[in-house]
Protein backbone atom coordinates (compact mmCIF):
# COMPACT_ATOMS: atom_id res chain seq x y z
CA UNK A 1 0.00 0.00 0.00
CA UNK A 2 1.18 3.65 -1.19
CA UNK A 3 1.28 5.96 1.51
CA UNK A 4 -0.76 8.65 -0.17
CA UNK A 5 -3.31 6.00 -0.02
CA UNK A 6 -5.58 5.32 3.68
CA UNK A 7 -6.53 2.61 5.25
CA UNK A 8 -9.49 1.82 3.17
CA UNK A 9 -8.31 2.37 -0.20
CA UNK A 10 -9.68 6.14 -0.57
CA UNK A 11 -7.10 8.66 -2.12
CA UNK A 12 -6.00 11.62 0.01
CA UNK A 13 -6.02 14.90 -1.67
CA UNK A 14 -2.20 16.26 -3.08
CA UNK A 15 -2.99 19.87 -0.65
CA UNK A 16 -2.93 17.81 2.41
CA UNK A 17 1.00 18.58 2.87
CA UNK A 18 0.47 22.33 2.47
CA UNK A 19 -2.27 22.62 5.50
CA UNK A 20 -0.09 20.80 7.61
CA UNK A 21 2.60 22.85 7.20
CA UNK A 22 0.40 25.94 7.37
CA UNK A 23 -1.66 25.01 10.97
CA UNK A 24 2.19 23.74 12.80
CA UNK A 25 3.72 27.24 11.69
CA UNK A 26 0.30 29.22 13.12
CA UNK A 27 0.09 26.90 16.03
CA UNK A 28 3.91 27.93 16.94
CA UNK A 29 3.07 31.60 16.85
CA UNK A 30 0.27 30.94 19.16
CA UNK A 31 2.78 29.12 21.81
CA UNK A 32 4.98 32.11 21.30
CA UNK A 33 2.82 34.43 22.39
CA UNK A 34 0.93 32.56 24.44
CA UNK A 35 4.28 32.38 26.53
CA UNK A 36 5.13 35.45 26.70
CA UNK A 37 1.73 36.60 27.84
CA UNK A 38 2.43 33.97 30.85
CA UNK A 39 5.69 35.57 31.37
CA UNK A 40 3.95 39.10 32.07
CA UNK A 41 1.18 37.59 34.09
CA UNK A 42 3.13 35.99 36.86
CA UNK A 43 4.88 39.20 37.34
CA UNK A 44 1.97 40.42 38.78
CA UNK A 45 -0.34 39.47 41.74
CA UNK A 46 -3.62 38.75 39.53
CA UNK A 47 -2.67 35.37 38.39
CA UNK A 48 -4.73 32.43 39.71
CA UNK A 49 -3.15 28.89 38.69
CA UNK A 50 -5.27 25.77 38.60
CA UNK A 51 -3.25 22.82 39.47
CA UNK A 52 -6.26 20.56 39.32
CA UNK A 53 -7.07 21.17 35.76
CA UNK A 54 -3.77 21.89 34.45
CA UNK A 55 -4.45 25.19 32.64
CA UNK A 56 -3.43 28.51 33.65
CA UNK A 57 -6.49 30.89 34.16
CA UNK A 58 -5.83 34.84 34.76
CA UNK A 59 -8.54 37.14 36.35
CA UNK A 60 -8.96 40.52 36.36
CA UNK A 61 -8.03 43.33 39.05
CA UNK A 62 -9.20 42.63 42.74
CA UNK A 63 -10.71 45.61 43.73
CA UNK A 64 -11.47 46.92 47.55
CA UNK A 65 -14.51 45.83 48.85
CA UNK A 66 -16.10 48.54 50.41
CA UNK A 67 -17.61 46.42 53.04
CA UNK A 68 -15.18 46.41 56.48
CA UNK A 69 -13.76 42.76 57.80
CA UNK A 70 -15.16 41.77 60.51
CA UNK A 71 -11.71 40.57 61.31
CA UNK A 72 -9.61 43.69 61.25
CA UNK A 73 -12.61 45.84 63.20
CA UNK A 74 -12.79 45.68 66.71
CA UNK A 75 -15.46 46.36 69.11
CA UNK A 76 -16.05 49.97 70.88
CA UNK A 77 -14.30 50.28 74.02
CA UNK A 78 -11.85 46.93 73.73
CA UNK A 79 -8.31 48.71 73.63
CA UNK A 80 -9.20 50.94 76.41
CA UNK A 81 -10.31 48.13 78.52
CA UNK A 82 -7.37 46.07 77.54
CA UNK A 83 -5.19 49.22 78.54
CA UNK A 84 -7.04 49.52 82.04
CA UNK A 85 -6.62 45.58 82.55
CA UNK A 86 -2.70 46.28 81.98
CA UNK A 87 -2.62 49.13 84.07
CA UNK A 88 -4.92 47.10 87.44
CA UNK A 89 -1.81 44.72 87.37
CA UNK A 90 0.19 46.96 88.42
CA UNK A 91 -2.33 48.99 90.83
CA UNK A 92 -2.45 45.52 92.81
CA UNK A 93 0.97 46.60 94.30
CA UNK A 94 0.59 48.51 97.41
CA UNK A 95 2.48 51.95 97.50
CA UNK A 96 2.80 53.73 100.95
CA UNK A 97 3.33 56.89 101.12
CA UNK A 98 4.57 59.24 103.47
CA UNK A 99 4.29 62.79 104.77
CA UNK A 100 7.29 63.61 102.45
CA UNK A 101 5.67 63.04 99.71
CA UNK A 102 2.28 63.96 100.00
CA UNK A 103 2.92 67.32 102.27
CA UNK A 104 2.47 68.31 105.72
CA UNK A 105 -0.92 68.56 107.18
CA UNK A 106 -2.07 71.31 109.76
CA UNK A 107 -2.35 70.23 113.56
CA UNK A 108 -6.53 71.56 113.91
CA UNK A 109 -7.38 69.39 110.87
CA UNK A 110 -5.59 66.00 112.01
CA UNK A 111 -7.20 66.69 115.45
CA UNK A 112 -10.92 66.87 114.49
CA UNK A 113 -10.36 63.71 112.35
CA UNK A 114 -9.04 62.46 116.04
CA UNK A 115 -12.48 63.62 117.38
CA UNK A 116 -14.53 62.62 114.94
CA UNK A 117 -13.11 58.94 114.62
CA UNK A 118 -13.47 58.71 118.58
CA UNK A 119 -17.06 60.08 118.81
CA UNK A 120 -17.77 56.84 115.86
CA UNK A 121 -16.26 55.01 117.97
CA UNK A 122 -18.02 55.54 121.54
CA UNK A 123 -21.25 55.75 119.20
CA UNK A 124 -20.34 52.36 118.17
CA UNK A 125 -19.58 50.83 121.45
CA UNK A 126 -23.11 52.46 122.50
CA UNK A 127 -25.04 50.74 119.90
CA UNK A 128 -23.29 47.27 120.80
CA UNK A 129 -23.92 47.68 124.68
CA UNK A 130 -27.76 48.81 123.93
CA UNK A 131 -27.29 52.12 126.25
CA UNK A 132 -28.66 54.43 123.51
CA UNK A 133 -31.94 54.26 124.42
CA UNK A 134 -33.10 58.21 125.60
CA UNK A 135 -36.09 59.53 126.87
CA UNK A 136 -36.43 62.47 125.02
CA UNK A 137 -36.71 63.37 121.44
CA UNK A 138 -37.08 66.90 120.60
CA UNK A 139 -34.72 69.57 120.84
CA UNK A 140 -35.78 70.98 123.87
CA UNK A 141 -35.34 67.92 125.92
CA UNK A 142 -31.69 67.57 124.56
CA UNK A 143 -30.90 71.13 125.64
CA UNK A 144 -32.38 70.70 129.32
CA UNK A 145 -30.56 67.73 129.85
CA UNK A 146 -27.23 68.11 131.02
CA UNK A 147 -23.94 67.11 128.45
CA UNK A 148 -22.93 63.86 129.71
CA UNK A 149 -21.28 62.92 126.70
CA UNK A 150 -24.26 61.60 125.57
CA UNK A 151 -25.47 64.09 123.42
CA UNK A 152 -24.01 62.93 120.19
CA UNK A 153 -25.36 59.69 120.88
CA UNK A 154 -29.03 61.26 121.05
CA UNK A 155 -28.12 63.43 117.70
CA UNK A 156 -27.31 60.34 116.29
CA UNK A 157 -30.46 58.37 117.68
CA UNK A 158 -32.55 61.26 116.18
CA UNK A 159 -31.19 61.37 112.74
CA UNK A 160 -31.08 58.02 111.98
CA UNK A 161 -33.25 56.34 109.27
CA UNK A 162 -34.42 53.69 111.37
CA UNK A 163 -36.00 54.03 115.10
CA UNK A 164 -35.01 50.41 116.75
CA UNK A 165 -37.06 51.72 119.89
CA UNK A 166 -40.02 52.09 117.93
CA UNK A 167 -39.39 48.71 115.87
CA UNK A 168 -38.93 46.89 118.73
CA UNK A 169 -42.33 48.11 120.68
CA UNK A 170 -44.39 47.79 117.75
CA UNK A 171 -43.57 43.77 117.23
CA UNK A 172 -44.47 43.57 121.02
CA UNK A 173 -47.27 45.11 120.92
CA UNK A 174 -48.54 43.01 117.75
CA UNK A 175 -47.12 39.75 119.10
CA UNK A 176 -49.78 40.57 121.94
CA UNK A 177 -52.32 41.24 120.37
CA UNK A 178 -51.98 38.20 117.83
CA UNK A 179 -51.38 36.22 121.17
CA UNK A 180 -54.46 37.89 123.37
CA UNK A 181 -56.34 37.26 120.34
CA UNK A 182 -55.73 33.71 119.75
CA UNK A 183 -56.42 32.89 123.72
CA UNK A 184 -59.51 34.68 123.23
CA UNK A 185 -60.77 32.31 119.86
CA UNK A 186 -59.35 29.10 121.92
CA UNK A 187 -61.35 30.04 125.43
CA UNK A 188 -63.80 27.03 126.80
CA UNK A 189 -67.38 29.07 127.07
CA UNK A 190 -70.73 26.83 127.81
CA UNK A 191 -73.31 26.98 125.36
CA UNK A 192 -76.69 25.69 124.13
CA UNK A 193 -76.70 23.86 121.03
CA UNK A 194 -79.73 23.88 118.62
CA UNK A 195 -81.26 20.49 120.15
CA UNK A 196 -81.51 22.51 123.51
CA UNK A 197 -78.08 20.65 124.95
CA UNK A 198 -75.67 22.39 126.72
CA UNK A 199 -72.21 21.95 125.68
CA UNK A 200 -68.65 23.37 125.97
CA UNK A 201 -66.72 24.82 123.41
CA UNK A 202 -64.85 27.30 121.89
CA UNK A 203 -66.53 31.16 121.27
CA UNK A 204 -66.47 30.88 117.49
CA UNK A 205 -68.82 27.00 117.91
CA UNK A 206 -71.11 29.05 120.53
CA UNK A 207 -71.42 31.97 117.93
CA UNK A 208 -72.59 29.25 115.22
CA UNK A 209 -74.61 27.13 117.40
CA UNK A 210 -76.75 30.24 117.83
CA UNK A 211 -76.97 31.59 114.78
CA UNK A 212 -78.50 27.60 114.16
CA UNK A 213 -80.99 28.30 116.94
CA UNK A 214 -81.65 31.56 115.71
CA UNK A 215 -82.66 30.31 112.34
CA UNK A 216 -84.49 27.30 113.72
CA UNK A 217 -86.42 29.40 116.01
CA UNK A 218 -86.21 32.63 115.35
CA UNK A 219 -89.29 34.37 118.05
CA UNK A 220 -87.47 32.26 121.22
CA UNK A 221 -84.17 33.95 120.48
CA UNK A 222 -85.00 37.56 119.85
CA UNK A 223 -83.09 38.70 122.70
CA UNK A 224 -80.00 36.88 122.15
CA UNK A 225 -79.91 37.64 118.30
CA UNK A 226 -79.12 41.13 119.73
CA UNK A 227 -75.49 39.82 120.55
CA UNK A 228 -72.01 40.07 118.50
CA UNK A 229 -71.74 36.89 117.05
CA UNK A 230 -68.89 35.24 114.04
CA UNK A 231 -70.81 34.36 110.89
CA UNK A 232 -71.00 30.64 110.20
CA UNK A 233 -68.41 29.15 108.48
CA UNK A 234 -70.56 26.66 106.92
CA UNK A 235 -73.08 28.42 103.81
CA UNK A 236 -76.59 27.81 104.74
CA UNK A 237 -76.94 26.15 101.69
CA UNK A 238 -74.48 23.45 101.84
CA UNK A 239 -76.19 22.22 105.23
CA UNK A 240 -78.90 19.81 105.61
CA UNK A 241 -82.34 20.63 106.41
CA UNK A 242 -82.98 19.59 110.39
CA UNK A 243 -85.45 16.67 110.93
CA UNK A 244 -89.16 17.48 111.96
CA UNK A 245 -89.74 15.15 114.30
CA UNK A 246 -87.31 16.53 117.05
CA UNK A 247 -88.75 17.04 121.00
CA UNK A 248 -87.70 19.32 122.84
CA UNK A 249 -88.14 19.90 126.44
CA UNK A 250 -89.06 16.96 128.87
CA UNK A 251 -91.25 14.60 127.21
CA UNK A 252 -92.11 10.93 128.69
CA UNK A 253 -91.65 8.54 125.52
CA UNK A 254 -94.06 5.65 125.07
CA UNK A 255 -93.41 2.83 122.50
CA UNK A 256 -90.59 4.77 120.90
CA UNK A 257 -89.17 1.51 119.29
CA UNK A 258 -90.90 -1.12 118.33
CA UNK A 259 -89.62 -4.04 117.00
CA UNK A 260 -93.39 -5.82 115.70
CA UNK A 261 -94.69 -2.71 113.89
CA UNK A 262 -93.09 -4.77 110.58
CA UNK A 263 -95.16 -7.81 111.66
CA UNK A 264 -98.80 -6.09 112.61
CA UNK A 265 -98.32 -3.60 109.25
CA UNK A 266 -98.21 -7.28 107.09
CA UNK A 267 -101.09 -8.81 109.22
CA UNK A 268 -103.23 -5.95 108.38
CA UNK A 269 -102.21 -5.80 104.85
CA UNK A 270 -103.40 -9.48 104.57
CA UNK A 271 -106.66 -9.10 106.62
CA UNK A 272 -107.45 -5.84 103.95
CA UNK A 273 -107.42 -8.73 101.34
CA UNK A 274 -109.60 -11.56 103.11
CA UNK A 275 -112.48 -9.20 103.93
CA UNK A 276 -112.05 -7.63 100.47
CA UNK A 277 -115.38 -8.74 98.00
CA UNK A 278 -115.62 -11.01 95.70
CA UNK A 279 -116.79 -8.99 93.06
CA UNK A 280 -114.60 -8.74 89.95
CA UNK A 281 -112.30 -6.08 88.94
CA UNK A 282 -113.88 -3.32 86.19
CA UNK A 283 -113.25 -4.18 82.67
CA UNK A 284 -110.01 -2.12 81.44
CA UNK A 285 -110.10 -2.51 77.58
CA UNK A 286 -106.99 -1.18 75.63
CA UNK A 287 -106.26 2.27 74.94
CA UNK A 288 -105.07 2.72 71.04
CA UNK A 289 -104.19 6.11 72.05
CA UNK A 290 -101.81 5.78 74.98
CA UNK A 291 -99.14 4.74 72.37
CA UNK A 292 -97.61 6.52 69.75
CA UNK A 293 -96.69 3.95 67.21
CA UNK A 294 -97.94 2.34 64.00
CA UNK A 295 -100.17 -1.15 63.88
CA UNK A 296 -100.77 -3.12 61.15
CA UNK A 297 -103.27 -2.97 58.27
CA UNK A 298 -106.01 -5.16 60.39
CA UNK A 299 -106.18 -2.99 63.29
CA UNK A 300 -109.68 -1.90 65.02
CA UNK A 301 -108.94 0.67 67.36
CA UNK A 302 -112.55 -0.12 69.47
CA UNK A 303 -113.96 2.56 71.81
CA UNK A 304 -113.65 2.61 75.32
CA UNK A 305 -117.59 3.22 75.96
CA UNK A 306 -119.24 -0.14 76.27
CA UNK A 307 -122.36 0.82 74.47
CA UNK A 308 -120.32 2.20 71.55
CA UNK A 309 -118.22 -1.03 71.40
CA UNK A 310 -120.67 -3.22 71.71
CA UNK A 311 -122.03 -1.82 68.55
CA UNK A 312 -118.91 -1.65 66.80
CA UNK A 313 -118.25 -5.51 67.65
CA UNK A 314 -122.23 -6.23 66.40
CA UNK A 315 -120.56 -4.78 62.51
CA UNK A 316 -117.60 -6.50 63.03
CA UNK A 317 -119.49 -9.32 63.59
CA UNK A 318 -122.00 -8.99 60.54
CA UNK A 319 -119.35 -7.69 58.40
CA UNK A 320 -117.76 -10.96 59.03
CA UNK A 321 -120.53 -12.94 58.67
CA UNK A 322 -121.30 -11.42 55.28
CA UNK A 323 -117.61 -12.15 53.98
CA UNK A 324 -118.10 -15.92 55.12
CA UNK A 325 -121.15 -15.90 53.18
CA UNK A 326 -120.00 -14.49 49.88
CA UNK A 327 -116.97 -16.84 50.39
CA UNK A 328 -118.62 -19.90 50.35
CA UNK A 329 -120.55 -18.77 47.53
CA UNK A 330 -117.22 -18.18 45.16
CA UNK A 331 -116.50 -21.44 46.74
CA UNK A 332 -119.63 -24.00 45.34
CA UNK A 333 -119.10 -21.80 41.81
CA UNK A 334 -115.78 -22.96 41.68
CA UNK A 335 -116.31 -26.33 42.60
CA UNK A 336 -119.18 -26.25 39.86
CA UNK A 337 -116.90 -25.41 37.30
CA UNK A 338 -114.29 -27.55 38.29
CA UNK A 339 -117.07 -30.48 37.73
CA UNK A 340 -117.96 -28.83 34.61
CA UNK A 341 -114.28 -28.86 33.34
CA UNK A 342 -114.07 -32.63 34.29
CA UNK A 343 -116.77 -33.84 32.25
CA UNK A 344 -115.90 -31.80 29.45
CA UNK A 345 -112.60 -33.15 29.28
CA UNK A 346 -113.39 -36.90 29.89
CA UNK A 347 -116.09 -36.77 26.77
CA UNK A 348 -113.03 -34.84 24.65
CA UNK A 349 -110.80 -37.83 25.62
CA UNK A 350 -113.65 -40.21 24.71
CA UNK A 351 -113.91 -38.59 21.24
CA UNK A 352 -109.84 -38.75 20.79
CA UNK A 353 -109.95 -42.62 21.60
CA UNK A 354 -112.45 -43.14 19.13
CA UNK A 355 -110.89 -41.21 15.93
CA UNK A 356 -107.60 -42.96 17.00
CA UNK A 357 -109.07 -46.32 16.69
CA UNK A 358 -110.94 -45.35 13.35
CA UNK A 359 -107.38 -43.92 12.11
CA UNK A 360 -106.11 -47.59 13.27
CA UNK A 361 -108.90 -49.72 11.36
CA UNK A 362 -108.05 -47.36 8.53
CA UNK A 363 -104.43 -48.06 8.22
CA UNK A 364 -105.16 -51.61 8.21
CA UNK A 365 -107.18 -51.66 5.57
CA UNK A 366 -104.21 -50.26 3.36
CA UNK A 367 -101.87 -53.08 4.50
CA UNK A 368 -104.02 -56.05 3.93
CA UNK A 369 -104.49 -57.74 -0.09
CA UNK A 370 -106.84 -56.76 -2.06
CA UNK A 371 -108.39 -60.29 -1.69
CA UNK A 372 -109.54 -59.72 1.84
CA UNK A 373 -112.38 -58.54 3.25
CA UNK A 374 -113.17 -55.80 5.04
CA UNK A 375 -115.08 -57.51 7.50
CA UNK A 376 -112.55 -60.33 8.35
CA UNK A 377 -110.14 -57.17 8.65
CA UNK A 378 -112.40 -55.80 11.64
CA UNK A 379 -112.48 -59.45 12.93
CA UNK A 380 -109.24 -59.50 13.45
CA UNK A 381 -108.37 -56.13 14.70
CA UNK A 382 -111.77 -57.02 17.05
CA UNK A 383 -109.26 -60.11 18.22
Amino acid sequence: MSSSQSLYGIRRPKSEASKKDLASSSTLAFTNHLSSLIANESSSSNVDIHSASGRTVSRGRVRKSQKTDIFSVHNKGVQKRAAADISSDNAALQIHRRGTDIGEVDDAVLSRSKRKMLEKTKLYEELQKGEYLVTGDSDSDESEQPDDGFSAIRRADKNSLVNFDRKWAESRESGEDSKEAEDEDNTLVEYEDEFGRTRLGTKAEAAEALQNRQHKHPAADGEESTRDTKPSRVPSVARPSRPSNIIYGSTIQAAAFNPDESITAQMSKLAKKRDKSPTPPPETHYNAEGEVRTRGTGFYAFSNDEEIRKKEMEELMAARSETTLERDQAATKKEAREKAKQERRRKIEELRSKKRADQFLGSLETLLPSGTNSEEAEGRGAD
